[in-house]
């Protein structure tokens, strides 16, 4: 039987499981709420313990439903966050005049009269308003001459001394294999990577120019800032406007003439900034390196073909070099790693 002190214990221990007893949890809330319902177990009167559990389960939803509005408010926090922070690279991919810098620093000024979220609030609009039309400005950076060398293009080759057009073939199949693992019946509808900077299709090519062509005026219905806010990823990787010359800076275009008609090609500076170099389709890479390696330099070794290949091209990096000599059969052949061609 129950004594009459243990009916007045539980009855403490149950009295003792209140919202307001629960409220007072803190930081604790959880484990207090843990340690209240093993309490409540031990009750041994029904309606006493019922009573105890409600009382957590009451308390238990009001520490979610606060816990899902901080978790709430941590989302759009970390999407303002975010925001910013994406505005912030956009700012450092390209140059900020010393003026707009001043400018965009007021956004930083304290406002004694607002609050936290008044104050971010009013922040997020003038970095959407301001911020974002200092990065798609063009900065004002010395203008560089475009150079006015003669833009050679490779003409397509189907054999050369000792080659003839079967070998020809054999080798552009190789060729196609080793550098992208693909025919070169199927190349026609080949794309490469958008990630790869030298290996690019006509078409991929063609909107590079599309772009160059229309970055000060805008196209499609867009203003020059919006036109230059869609392709902003283009423009932080290739830098059309820049003195620092490279590799891939000092993107420019040169009309030349081709069987009669006017062809845009779309080119870089040499690094020197004294020649433009074009942009070969990767359907046209063969044909470079043959008139090089095959026809102009007999075979010479790849530091020779390396060297006048930079000389006229902007994307024929070491590797497509190498898948040309290696799978030479001229050169395979002086090398004892295939079958002699020549006299054939």
């Amino acid at each position: 039987m129950t004594s009459a002190g243990d009916e007045a214990a539980e009855s403490e221990v149950a009295d003792g499981i209140t919202d307001e007893a629960i409220a007072d949890g803190g930081a604790d809330t959880a484990l207090n709420l843990r340690f209240l319902v093993n309490a409540a177990a031990e009750v041994k009167d029904k309606s006493q313990r019922d009573s105890s559990l409600l009382s957590v389960l009451r308390s238990c939803r009001t520490e979610l439903e606060d816990a899902k509005r901080e978790s709430d408010a941590a989302t759009k926090r970390f999407e303002e966050l975010k925001h910013v922070y994406n505005l912030a690279t956009q700012v450092l991919s390209g140059y900020t005049p010393i003026e707009e810098r001043a400018a965009a620093s007021k956004l930083k000024a304290p406002y004694e009269s607002e609050n936290g979220s008044a104050k971010r609030a009013r922040v997020k609009q003038e970095l959407d308003t301001n911020v974002l039309d200092m990065v798609m400005k063009e900065p004002p950076v010395e203008e560089v001459p475009i150079p006015t060398n003669v833009v050679i293009m490779p003409n397509p080759v189907s054999m050369a001394i000792n080659m003839p057009p079967e070998v020809v073939d054999q080798h552009r199949e190789a060729f196609y294999q080793k550098l992208v693992n693909c025919s070169v019946a199927d190349l026609p509808n080949f794309t490469p990577s958008a990630n790869s900077a030298n290996l690019k299709s006509k078409a991929q090519l063609a909107e590079w120019i599309y772009i160059a062509s229309n970055w000060n005026t805008g196209a499609d219905g867009l203003d020059a800032g919006a036109f230059r806010s869609k392709y902003k990823t283009w423009y932080s990787r290739m830098k059309p406007v820049t003195v620092n010359l490279g590799r891939r800076t000092g993107i420019h275009l040169r009309n030349i003439e081709e069987d009669g008609n006017t062809l845009t090609v779309l080119c870089r500076h040499s690094k020197d900034g004294t020649k433009s170099l074009p942009y070969l389709p990767i359907d046209t890479l063969f044909d470079a390196l043959f008139e090089i390696h095959t026809v102009e330099l007999s075979h010479r070794g790849r530091d020779a073909t390396k060297n006048l290949a930079d000389e006229r091209y902007a994307n024929i990096p070491d590797a497509q070099v190498r898948y040309f000599i290696d799978t030479c059969p001229i050169c395979l052949a002086r090398k004892g790693h295939g079958r002699d061609v020549h006299g054939l």
